[in-house]
């Protein structure tokens, strides 16, 4: 959240998202959102658990499996087509 708001601040576009912790939460946010959507494990490796759902069906199958590796869920409006601008951010302390 505080990343998408300094992101906003430089008139840079964010795909909506949300972060979820059930199968249920995953389908609200995702009817919340509008399909498709990309739906990835929050503290995973290598995109174990990521991928695209365009229908509920499709989000429920993939969030049983983003659940095995992590017990919350990204769901964000899904960025197919977008131009991707990548930012890292970097701090001591």
């Amino acid at each position: 959240k505080i990343f998408a708001e300094r992101i906003a601040e430089i008139n840079e576009k964010v795909a909506p998202s949300a972060a979820v912790y059930s199968i249920q939460e995953s389908l609200d946010a995702a009817e919340k959102l509008g399909y498709p959507v990309m739906a990835r494990a929050a503290f995973s490796l290598g995109g174990l658990g990521s991928g695209f759902a365009n229908s509920k069906e499709e989000l429920k199958s993939l969030a049983q499996q983003a659940f095995a590796h992590s017990n919350q869920l990204i769901i964000d409006k899904s960025l197919k087509g977008w131009k991707e601008v990548e930012y890292d951010v970097v701090r001591d302390a």
